[in-house]
């Protein structure tokens, strides 16, 4: 299959750049974990400089279903098309109904 990387990666920077824009849930995240700038910069440099879209991915899902951020509908449609250009899945029972393995 033959990715189409440029997308990839405008999807993933999108969604970066719409948590990046919200600081103000740094105060939720835990003293033991990375600064939240810390992690947005991590994440950035998997997208940018490494191109670890994957990696990138799941720790934009993360950050998502551990702290409160918001997302606009473009936003996590973007997220979604990565998710599913990729074929990620999870293994709960819930989302077998998904999974075309």
């Amino acid at each position: 299959m033959t990715y189409n990387y440029t997308l990839i990666e405008a999807n993933l920077t999108a969604a970066l750049a719409e948590i990046r824009g919200q600081p103000n849930i740094s105060k939720d995240i835990p003293l033991d974990r990375s600064s939240f700038a810390d992690e947005i910069e991590q994440i950035l440099g998997w997208i940018e400089d490494h191109g670890e879209y994957g990696i990138a991915y799941e720790a934009l899902i993360a950050l998502l279903e551990a702290f409160p951020f918001q997302l606009s509908g473009r936003a996590a449609v973007k997220l979604l098309e990565v998710g599913l250009l990729f074929r990620f899945k999870t293994e709960q029972p819930k989302d077998a109904l998904f999974d075309s393995r």
